[in-house]
Protein backbone atom coordinates (compact mmCIF):
# COMPACT_ATOMS: atom_id res chain seq x y z
CA UNK A 1 0.00 0.00 0.00
CA UNK A 2 1.33 3.41 -1.27
CA UNK A 3 1.75 6.10 1.05
CA UNK A 4 -1.83 8.31 1.05
CA UNK A 5 -1.07 11.59 0.24
CA UNK A 6 0.89 13.86 1.92
CA UNK A 7 2.65 17.03 2.62
CA UNK A 8 6.82 16.51 1.76
CA UNK A 9 9.19 18.81 2.63
CA UNK A 10 12.66 18.16 0.28
CA UNK A 11 15.42 19.01 2.97
CA UNK A 12 18.61 19.97 0.64
CA UNK A 13 21.74 22.15 1.18
CA UNK A 14 22.22 25.44 -1.30
CA UNK A 15 24.00 27.90 -0.33
CA UNK A 16 23.00 31.52 -1.59
CA UNK A 17 23.11 32.39 -4.87
CA UNK A 18 24.09 28.71 -6.46
CA UNK A 19 21.45 26.82 -8.68
CA UNK A 20 19.16 24.50 -7.36
CA UNK A 21 20.56 20.63 -7.65
CA UNK A 22 18.86 19.13 -10.69
CA UNK A 23 18.20 16.23 -8.09
CA UNK A 24 16.15 18.56 -5.76
CA UNK A 25 13.27 19.33 -9.03
CA UNK A 26 13.29 15.32 -10.39
CA UNK A 27 12.58 14.29 -6.80
CA UNK A 28 10.07 17.12 -6.08
CA UNK A 29 8.19 16.65 -9.54
CA UNK A 30 7.92 12.59 -8.71
CA UNK A 31 6.18 13.83 -6.00
CA UNK A 32 3.88 15.24 -7.81
CA UNK A 33 3.02 12.61 -9.79
CA UNK A 34 2.69 10.60 -7.31
CA UNK A 35 -0.13 12.73 -5.73
CA UNK A 36 1.69 14.43 -3.06
CA UNK A 37 1.91 18.09 -2.20
CA UNK A 38 5.76 19.22 -1.83
CA UNK A 39 7.71 21.78 -0.29
CA UNK A 40 11.65 22.74 -0.39
CA UNK A 41 13.82 23.82 2.54
CA UNK A 42 16.62 25.34 1.52
CA UNK A 43 19.70 25.21 3.84
CA UNK A 44 23.20 26.20 4.50
CA UNK A 45 24.87 27.19 7.30
CA UNK A 46 22.01 28.38 9.81
CA UNK A 47 20.84 25.24 12.05
CA UNK A 48 18.16 27.15 13.51
CA UNK A 49 16.90 27.15 10.04
CA UNK A 50 16.26 23.52 10.04
CA UNK A 51 13.77 23.02 12.18
CA UNK A 52 12.07 26.15 12.23
CA UNK A 53 11.56 25.89 8.34
CA UNK A 54 10.22 22.09 8.81
CA UNK A 55 7.75 23.75 11.04
CA UNK A 56 6.78 26.02 9.32
CA UNK A 57 6.26 23.81 6.27
CA UNK A 58 3.83 21.47 7.95
CA UNK A 59 4.98 18.44 6.45
CA UNK A 60 4.03 14.81 7.51
CA UNK A 61 7.16 13.83 6.25
CA UNK A 62 10.72 15.10 5.11
CA UNK A 63 12.60 13.93 2.40
CA UNK A 64 16.10 14.20 3.20
CA UNK A 65 18.34 15.23 0.48
CA UNK A 66 20.91 17.11 2.42
CA UNK A 67 24.43 15.48 2.24
CA UNK A 68 26.56 18.31 3.40
CA UNK A 69 26.12 21.42 6.20
CA UNK A 70 27.99 24.67 6.22
CA UNK A 71 30.11 23.11 3.61
CA UNK A 72 31.64 20.12 5.22
CA UNK A 73 30.37 16.73 3.88
CA UNK A 74 31.10 15.52 7.31
CA UNK A 75 28.27 17.11 9.04
CA UNK A 76 25.35 15.22 6.65
CA UNK A 77 25.14 12.83 10.18
CA UNK A 78 24.57 16.37 12.63
CA UNK A 79 21.68 17.02 10.77
CA UNK A 80 19.84 13.88 10.78
CA UNK A 81 20.73 14.08 14.15
CA UNK A 82 19.27 17.07 14.65
CA UNK A 83 16.04 15.70 12.81
CA UNK A 84 15.44 12.86 15.46
CA UNK A 85 16.17 14.61 18.83
CA UNK A 86 13.43 16.83 16.96
CA UNK A 87 11.07 13.95 16.28
CA UNK A 88 10.85 14.76 12.71
CA UNK A 89 10.12 12.11 10.50
CA UNK A 90 12.48 12.04 7.56
CA UNK A 91 13.56 9.05 4.54
CA UNK A 92 16.77 7.48 4.40
CA UNK A 93 19.26 6.09 6.98
CA UNK A 94 19.03 7.91 10.42
CA UNK A 95 22.26 8.80 13.13
CA UNK A 96 23.47 5.38 13.20
CA UNK A 97 23.56 4.46 9.41
CA UNK A 98 25.01 7.27 8.52
CA UNK A 99 27.94 7.98 11.05
CA UNK A 100 29.06 3.58 10.41
CA UNK A 101 29.21 4.34 6.68
CA UNK A 102 30.50 7.63 6.72
CA UNK A 103 33.70 6.15 8.54
CA UNK A 104 35.50 3.98 6.02
CA UNK A 105 38.19 2.00 9.18
CA UNK A 106 34.40 1.61 10.64
CA UNK A 107 32.90 0.69 7.80
CA UNK A 108 35.80 -1.66 7.28
CA UNK A 109 35.96 -3.47 10.77
CA UNK A 110 32.48 -4.26 10.66
CA UNK A 111 32.43 -5.86 7.43
CA UNK A 112 35.36 -8.04 9.02
CA UNK A 113 33.94 -9.01 12.10
CA UNK A 114 30.66 -9.91 10.18
CA UNK A 115 33.00 -12.05 7.76
CA UNK A 116 31.74 -9.96 4.60
CA UNK A 117 34.17 -9.89 1.86
CA UNK A 118 36.44 -6.38 1.88
CA UNK A 119 40.08 -5.96 0.43
CA UNK A 120 42.45 -6.10 3.29
CA UNK A 121 43.24 -2.87 4.72
CA UNK A 122 45.05 -0.60 6.76
CA UNK A 123 44.44 2.71 9.04
CA UNK A 124 46.61 5.24 9.91
CA UNK A 125 45.62 8.00 12.61
CA UNK A 126 48.67 10.28 12.89
CA UNK A 127 50.26 8.30 16.06
CA UNK A 128 49.50 4.44 15.52
CA UNK A 129 48.87 1.98 12.51
CA UNK A 130 46.97 -0.81 12.74
CA UNK A 131 46.58 -3.63 9.85
CA UNK A 132 44.01 -6.01 8.85
CA UNK A 133 45.03 -9.27 7.01
CA UNK A 134 48.66 -9.47 4.82
CA UNK A 135 48.84 -6.70 2.16
CA UNK A 136 50.31 -6.79 -0.74
CA UNK A 137 51.09 -3.90 -3.18
CA UNK A 138 49.57 -2.19 -4.76
CA UNK A 139 47.38 -0.30 -2.25
CA UNK A 140 45.18 2.43 -2.90
CA UNK A 141 44.86 4.85 -0.06
CA UNK A 142 42.04 6.93 0.77
CA UNK A 143 41.05 9.86 3.58
CA UNK A 144 38.51 8.10 6.30
CA UNK A 145 35.73 10.13 5.87
CA UNK A 146 35.57 11.65 2.39
CA UNK A 147 33.29 11.42 0.35
CA UNK A 148 31.89 11.85 -3.37
CA UNK A 149 35.83 10.45 -3.79
CA UNK A 150 37.36 13.54 -2.72
CA UNK A 151 41.51 12.72 -1.90
CA UNK A 152 41.26 10.10 -4.59
CA UNK A 153 42.93 10.35 -7.54
CA UNK A 154 46.39 9.79 -9.91
CA UNK A 155 48.44 9.80 -6.27
CA UNK A 156 46.04 7.34 -4.26
CA UNK A 157 47.34 4.01 -6.12
CA UNK A 158 50.80 3.42 -4.57
CA UNK A 159 53.25 0.96 -4.83
CA UNK A 160 55.93 1.10 -2.57
CA UNK A 161 56.20 1.87 1.38
CA UNK A 162 57.66 5.24 0.58
CA UNK A 163 54.61 6.41 -1.38
CA UNK A 164 52.42 4.83 1.17
CA UNK A 165 54.00 7.36 4.05
CA UNK A 166 53.76 10.28 1.39
CA UNK A 167 50.55 9.83 0.58
CA UNK A 168 49.49 9.20 3.96
CA UNK A 169 50.94 12.50 5.02
CA UNK A 170 49.36 14.47 2.16
CA UNK A 171 45.81 12.96 3.03
CA UNK A 172 46.81 14.00 6.88
CA UNK A 173 47.86 17.43 6.16
CA UNK A 174 45.28 18.47 3.41
CA UNK A 175 41.96 16.98 4.48
CA UNK A 176 43.01 16.55 8.13
CA UNK A 177 41.84 13.53 7.87
CA UNK A 178 42.79 9.21 9.21
CA UNK A 179 44.06 7.49 6.17
CA UNK A 180 42.94 4.10 4.92
CA UNK A 181 44.91 1.80 2.69
CA UNK A 182 43.58 -1.28 0.88
CA UNK A 183 44.93 -3.68 -1.62
CA UNK A 184 43.95 -2.81 -4.53
CA UNK A 185 41.28 -5.09 -6.39
CA UNK A 186 41.82 -5.37 -10.32
CA UNK A 187 38.65 -6.11 -11.89
CA UNK A 188 34.97 -4.85 -12.31
CA UNK A 189 33.52 -2.47 -10.48
CA UNK A 190 29.49 -2.63 -9.61
CA UNK A 191 27.27 -1.21 -7.22
CA UNK A 192 24.16 -2.60 -5.98
CA UNK A 193 21.07 -0.56 -4.84
CA UNK A 194 19.10 -1.54 -2.49
CA UNK A 195 15.62 -0.38 -1.27
CA UNK A 196 12.52 -1.13 1.22
CA UNK A 197 12.60 -1.61 5.15
CA UNK A 198 15.11 -3.14 6.88
CA UNK A 199 12.74 -6.19 7.14
CA UNK A 200 11.80 -6.47 3.45
CA UNK A 201 14.48 -5.31 1.26
CA UNK A 202 14.28 -5.32 -2.06
CA UNK A 203 17.77 -5.64 -4.04
CA UNK A 204 17.86 -3.79 -7.62
CA UNK A 205 19.74 -5.57 -10.55
CA UNK A 206 23.34 -4.98 -10.04
CA UNK A 207 25.30 -1.65 -12.45
CA UNK A 208 28.69 -1.75 -13.57
CA UNK A 209 31.00 0.98 -14.25
CA UNK A 210 32.30 0.19 -17.68
CA UNK A 211 35.59 1.81 -18.12
CA UNK A 212 35.06 1.67 -21.80
CA UNK A 213 38.24 3.11 -24.07
CA UNK A 214 40.20 3.27 -20.91
CA UNK A 215 44.22 3.60 -20.90
CA UNK A 216 45.66 0.15 -20.35
CA UNK A 217 48.59 1.50 -18.25
CA UNK A 218 46.38 3.41 -15.90
CA UNK A 219 45.04 2.06 -12.90
CA UNK A 220 41.02 1.79 -13.51
CA UNK A 221 40.15 3.83 -10.04
CA UNK A 222 36.84 5.69 -10.21
CA UNK A 223 38.24 9.18 -9.08
CA UNK A 224 36.17 12.47 -9.23
CA UNK A 225 37.14 12.54 -13.19
CA UNK A 226 35.35 9.62 -13.65
CA UNK A 227 32.53 10.16 -11.42
CA UNK A 228 32.13 13.94 -12.25
CA UNK A 229 33.86 14.20 -15.64
CA UNK A 230 31.67 15.10 -19.29
CA UNK A 231 30.80 11.67 -20.93
CA UNK A 232 32.22 11.49 -24.00
CA UNK A 233 32.37 8.66 -26.71
CA UNK A 234 34.49 5.62 -25.36
CA UNK A 235 34.66 7.31 -21.92
CA UNK A 236 33.53 5.07 -18.68
CA UNK A 237 29.76 4.82 -18.03
CA UNK A 238 27.12 3.17 -15.98
CA UNK A 239 26.10 -0.15 -17.57
CA UNK A 240 23.48 -2.92 -16.32
CA UNK A 241 26.08 -5.36 -15.38
CA UNK A 242 25.98 -8.44 -17.85
CA UNK A 243 27.85 -11.68 -17.67
CA UNK A 244 27.53 -12.66 -14.33
CA UNK A 245 26.67 -16.54 -13.64
CA UNK A 246 23.90 -16.94 -10.60
CA UNK A 247 26.64 -17.98 -8.17
CA UNK A 248 28.56 -14.97 -8.67
CA UNK A 249 25.52 -12.85 -8.74
CA UNK A 250 23.86 -14.54 -5.52
CA UNK A 251 27.62 -13.52 -4.07
CA UNK A 252 27.33 -10.44 -4.97
CA UNK A 253 23.65 -9.59 -3.70
CA UNK A 254 24.30 -11.25 -0.32
CA UNK A 255 27.37 -9.06 0.13
CA UNK A 256 25.75 -6.42 -0.21
CA UNK A 257 22.64 -7.26 1.87
CA UNK A 258 24.71 -8.14 4.82
CA UNK A 259 25.91 -4.97 4.62
CA UNK A 260 22.94 -2.92 4.52
CA UNK A 261 21.98 -4.32 7.97
CA UNK A 262 25.20 -4.57 9.44
CA UNK A 263 25.54 -0.65 8.96
CA UNK A 264 21.80 -0.26 10.17
CA UNK A 265 20.77 1.41 6.78
CA UNK A 266 17.14 1.78 5.76
CA UNK A 267 14.87 2.93 2.62
CA UNK A 268 17.73 2.92 0.23
CA UNK A 269 21.33 2.17 -0.43
CA UNK A 270 24.14 1.88 -3.00
CA UNK A 271 26.94 -1.07 -1.92
CA UNK A 272 29.83 0.05 -3.67
CA UNK A 273 32.35 -3.79 -5.14
CA UNK A 274 35.38 -4.78 -6.94
CA UNK A 275 34.73 -7.96 -8.32
CA UNK A 276 38.13 -9.90 -8.93
CA UNK A 277 39.95 -11.34 -11.80
CA UNK A 278 38.96 -14.71 -9.72
CA UNK A 279 35.69 -13.60 -9.74
CA UNK A 280 35.61 -12.99 -6.02
CA UNK A 281 33.41 -10.01 -5.11
CA UNK A 282 34.71 -7.62 -2.47
CA UNK A 283 32.77 -4.49 -0.65
CA UNK A 284 34.51 -1.10 -1.28
CA UNK A 285 32.23 1.26 0.31
CA UNK A 286 28.42 1.38 1.64
CA UNK A 287 26.70 4.42 0.53
CA UNK A 288 23.38 5.28 2.79
CA UNK A 289 21.46 8.00 1.01
CA UNK A 290 23.21 8.32 -2.32
CA UNK A 291 22.35 10.77 -4.32
CA UNK A 292 19.10 9.98 -6.21
CA UNK A 293 20.24 11.55 -10.00
CA UNK A 294 17.27 10.41 -12.86
CA UNK A 295 20.46 8.92 -14.40
CA UNK A 296 22.27 8.18 -11.42
CA UNK A 297 22.90 3.79 -10.71
CA UNK A 298 19.83 3.73 -8.64
CA UNK A 299 17.50 4.75 -11.27
CA UNK A 300 19.37 3.03 -13.55
CA UNK A 301 19.10 -0.06 -11.47
CA UNK A 302 15.57 0.25 -11.03
CA UNK A 303 14.87 1.28 -14.90
CA UNK A 304 16.33 -2.46 -15.55
CA UNK A 305 13.76 -3.91 -13.27
CA UNK A 306 10.66 -1.83 -14.74
CA UNK A 307 10.54 1.18 -12.32
CA UNK A 308 10.21 4.36 -13.44
CA UNK A 309 12.02 6.49 -11.27
CA UNK A 310 8.88 7.98 -9.72
CA UNK A 311 8.03 4.70 -8.92
CA UNK A 312 11.74 4.48 -7.49
CA UNK A 313 11.42 7.82 -5.46
CA UNK A 314 7.44 6.24 -3.90
CA UNK A 315 9.26 3.22 -3.28
CA UNK A 316 11.72 5.22 -0.89
CA UNK A 317 8.74 7.43 0.09
CA UNK A 318 6.80 3.97 1.36
CA UNK A 319 9.84 2.48 3.06
CA UNK A 320 10.05 5.64 5.37
CA UNK A 321 6.30 6.18 5.89
CA UNK A 322 6.10 1.73 7.01
CA UNK A 323 8.67 2.97 9.72
CA UNK A 324 6.85 5.90 11.06
CA UNK A 325 3.60 4.34 10.71
CA UNK A 326 2.25 6.74 8.04
CA UNK A 327 0.38 4.18 5.60
CA UNK A 328 -2.51 4.54 7.18
CA UNK A 329 -5.03 6.96 5.53
CA UNK A 330 -6.18 10.15 7.40
CA UNK A 331 -9.22 9.82 9.86
CA UNK A 332 -11.93 12.11 8.20
CA UNK A 333 -12.32 15.52 10.31
CA UNK A 334 -15.13 17.44 11.43
CA UNK A 335 -15.05 18.96 7.78
CA UNK A 336 -15.10 16.41 5.83
CA UNK A 337 -17.84 15.08 7.60
CA UNK A 338 -19.66 18.15 6.97
CA UNK A 339 -18.84 18.56 3.50
CA UNK A 340 -19.37 14.89 2.72
CA UNK A 341 -22.75 13.71 0.46
CA UNK A 342 -25.45 12.60 2.61
CA UNK A 343 -26.68 9.01 2.47
CA UNK A 344 -30.28 8.00 1.15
Amino acid sequence: MPLPPSKIAILHYQLDGDPVDPVVLQVGESLRKLGHQPSFIAVSDRVFDILQEIERSGCDLVFNLCETFAEDYRLEVNVAALMEMARVKFTGSGTAGLLLAQDKILTKQLLEYHEIPTPDFATFDGSTVETNGDLAFPLIVKPARSDASIGIGGKSLVNSWEQLTDRVREIRKELRDEALAEEFIQGREVYVGIIGTKELPEILPIVELDFGNWDKDKPTISDREVKFGPETEGSPKLVIARDISPVLRQRVERAALLAYRALKLQDYARIDLRISEQDDPYILEVNPNPYLEDKGELALAAREKGLSYTQLIGRILDSAGHRYGLMKKPAPTAQDSATAPAMG
